[in-house]
């Protein structure tokens, strides 16, 4: 006959029976949906599916947002094994006026799947290939400066700084190069000082 113990019994491991049920089911869970393609990394979701058993230190810290608004709204960054596992907006303060909250958007807090997606490029790629066949290879820093360079040089030699046009907007107009406006970029700025550059007309905005 089997001793009826109370459903919080510590276990060898040191998880309760409650949580050794749950984590079981969500890691289950994730197993089922393995085949799913998620906008994040594995990792992240492993360590979603079993918080309870990870020990490794974390820390918090402030970024901010980079989409198309331009606001750059802050962010706190929770950062595990030098990488972001969750992203709060602001809750500092009071959020009174004179001390008040700086809140991203949902589209804001979602930059973790942005940030930790597994397709994302981290490094120069130069096409190998014809435009549109998407065969690329990866190339240095230096490489890339100086293909950018020269191909500057070449097609304000050969047509003029009339040719040479910044986009209003490439999906992060907030981030740092570009700023909230591209004319008050660093890019703009380099471009002014090497002969100007062409800027759109109107705005790219339909009703």
């Amino acid at each position: 006959m089997s001793e009826n113990k109370p459903e919080n019994v510590t276990v060898k491991s040191g998880i309760s029976r409650r949580t050794l049920m749950k984590t079981s089911t969500l890691a289950g869970l994730a197993i089922a949906a393995g085949g799913v393609s998620l906008p994040f990394s594995r990792k992240a979701l492993a360590d979603a599916v079993t918080p309870q058993l990870k020990s490794s230190e974390e820390s918090v810290v402030w970024g901010a947002c980079s989409v198309n608004c331009g606001s750059r709204c802050a962010l706190r960054l929770h950062v595990r094994d030098n990488e972001v596992y969750w992203v709060e907006t602001d809750n500092t303060g009071h959020d009174e006026y004179g001390d008040h909250q700086v809140r991203a958007c949902l589209r804001g807090r979602s930059i973790r799947r942005r940030m930790n997606h597994p397709e994302r490029l981290n490094y120069p790629m130069k096409r190998v290939g014809k435009r549109g066949e998407g065969k690329f290879k990866r190339i240095s820093w230096e490489e890339a400066f100086d293909e950018i360079a020269n191909n500057l040089k070449r097609i304000v030699a050969k047509y003029g700084n009339e040719a040479v046009y910044i986009n209003y907007t490439s999906g992060v107009v907030g981030g740092n190069i570009t700023r909230s406006s591209p004319y008050a970029s660093l890019v703009a700025r380099l471009m002014n000082c090497y002969g100007g550059f062409l800027s759109h007309y109107g705005t790219y905005i339909h009703s």
